[in-house]
Parts: C-alpha cells; sequence; structure tokens
C-alpha cells in the first residue's frame, strides 16, 4: 500500500514545488513514487460537454469553475483513483495535491479511513504572492506547472486564510493519526526544500525503516 501524502495550499502557494522535491527524494531512496491531483480531472470536465455550464474558458487555456459543487464531485473520483493505484503499488508514496477554500469541508469529503492514516504537508503563501507566482509560472517557458487560475476565482474563492485551521484544528477533526506539517512559503526556496526534507526523512523513517528494522528483529530472533 502507498503512503498517502497530502499537499494543500492556494495555487501558487508552492504545493507542486514541495511534491517534485517529495517525488525525488523518495526515488533516490528507491521508493517507488506518484503523485495526483485533481486538476486533470477538473480539466478533463471542462472540457466535456455535460459540463459545459459548470466552467468558463480563461486566459492562458486556463478555466473558472462556476459550479461549486464540481469541486466535491472531483474530490470523490480523486479518492477512488487514489485507492485503485494503493492497491497496485507498495513500499512507495503517493503525493494528492487540491486546493480548496475551505479544507475543513473538502478534507470532509473523503471516507473517515481514506485520511485517517495519511500524512498531510500544507504550503501556505499570501493571496498577493500566489497570483504573482500563478502569472510567472504561465508566462514562463521553463515552467512545468504552468495551470491558470483567473484574478476572480483567487479573489473570490481562494481569498479563505486555511492556516489557523490546518496547523491547529485539521489533525484532531478528522482523526488524522501521522503527522500534519504546515509552511508558510515566503518565497526562500532553500526553506521550502529543506523543510519538505525534513518531513520526508521522517516519514521514509516511520513508514519503511522501521518496517525493516523490525522484521530483521524477527530473523535474528528465529536464529
Amino acid at each position: 500500500m502507498l503512503v498517502k501524502i497530502f499537499v494543500l495550499g492556494r495555487p501558487g502557494s508552492g504545493k507542486t514545488t514541495a511534491i517534485h522535491h517529495l517525488l525525488t527524494l523518495a526515488r533516490q531512496h528507491n521508493y517507488s513514487a506518484q503523485s495526483i491531483d485533481d486538476y486533470s480531472i477538473l480539466y478533463r470536465m471542462s472540457r466535456d460537454e455535460a459540463h459545459r455550464e459548470q466552467f468558463r474558458s480563461t486566459a492562458y487555456g486556463g478555466f473558472d469553475v462556476l459550479d461549486l459543487s464540481i469541486f466535491d464531485t472531483a474530490l470523490e473520483i480523486l479518492e477512488q483513483q487514489v485507492r485503485t493505484m494503493s492497491d497496485q503499488e507498495s513500499d512507495g508514496i503517493i503525493t494528492i495535491e487540491f486546493a480548496r477554500n475551505d479544507y475543513c469541508q473538502a478534507l470532509s469529503k473523503f471516507s473517515p479511513d481514506f485520511l485517517k492514516d495519511a500524512y498531510v504537508f500544507f504550503v501556505d503563501a499570501d493571496l498577493d504572492t500566489c497570483i504573482e507566482r500563478i502569472y510567472q509560472r504561465v508566462t514562463s517557458p521553463l515552467a512545468t506547472n504552468n495551470h491558470f487560475v483567473s484574478d476572480y476565482i483567487m479573489h473570490t474563492y481562494y481569498s479563505n486564510d486555511n492556516w489557523s485551521y490546518v496547523s491547529t484544528q485539521l489533525k484532531s477533526a478528522h482523526h488524522i493519526y501521522k503527522d500534519v506539517r504546515s509552511f508558510r512559503n515566503t518565497g526562500n526556496l532553500p526553506q521550502l526544500l529543506n523543510a519538505v526534507e525534513d518531513f520526508a526523512e521522517m516519514i521514509f523513517h516511520t513508514e519503511f525503516c522501521q518496517e525493516v528494522e523490525a522484521d530483521q528483529a524477527k530473523q535474528l530472533a528465529h536464529v
């Protein structure tokens, strides 16, 4: 079974940068590493004629979600995809990325058993910084994540501050028994990468190294 790691935060907060580093670190340790996000689900729905009225096209090939119930539908699909992937892999991680204005409401859409054994890494940045980063990535030929989110959606939907809830209440509210960490991404890339490295090493030791040590102890006990 794959170790689930939720990476949360506003668009432009630095989630994708954190995920890329997590995946790289896992592969360096020879663990399988996969990632999934709800953007691809929402993108396909935005191009589906059946959902035409629930979306609006924007600049840079992006889209606005007009019917917010679509966000919940995407999370339901996301959970099923992760469950399928988890059944097929072992000794590795899967990062689960999505942005919402209210993580209390959003996480309640997942099954309790799906959440309780997951890790959470929350990347926070102020609204203006996130908007600036979004424009930087969609206009940069080197950007690997060029998903555009309009100013309208950023100001009307993503203006809510989730820091207090995620950092102090999320773990107990959703009965998560693994680690939940929050990081304010002020623009210092080395600090973000260091925080991800500390988080990754804790996960690798807890999930993989301790299991190996336990197996070795059992083998020695039978010698």
